[in-house]
């Protein structure tokens, strides 16, 4: 396998199940309520991220821009929020899952494949 392809792979793969994890949390309000956090926010997060990820599997240059962008932003938030609330680490692994899918859409658009 290509490392191209090793890596979109990996990067759409993380992108997708991240924002699947991120609609399954609708189903616990009571928790994004502790987090402080609204639902409806979170539920579009993962739908961007469930879209992002399928435009990256699909090879779409656009997503991978948008994939090494928007979960930095959205990790951003979730450090700023750890700082000023102090709620639990729980949001640790999904910023390092974030941080892995920013590097792997940074690589994907620095080595892009010429024709």
């Amino acid at each position: 396998m290509d490392i191209i392809k090793g890596i979109r792979l990996l990067a759409a793969s993380l992108m997708t199940l991240l924002g699947i994890i991120y609609l399954s949390l609708i189903a616990f309000p009571d928790y994004l309520a502790y987090l402080e956090i609204e639902v409806a926010l979170v539920a579009l997060v993962g739908l961007v991220y469930v879209a992002v990820g399928i435009g990256i599997f699909r090879g779409k240059r656009l997503f991978d821009y948008l994939g090494a962008v928007i979960p930095l932003i959205w990790a951003s938030m979730g450090i700023l929020h750890y700082i000023a609330v102090k709620s639990d680490p729980i949001e640790f692994p999904f910023i390092t899952i974030e941080i892995m899918i920013v590097l792997c859409c940074c690589y994907l658009v620095l080595h892009r494949a010429t024709s």
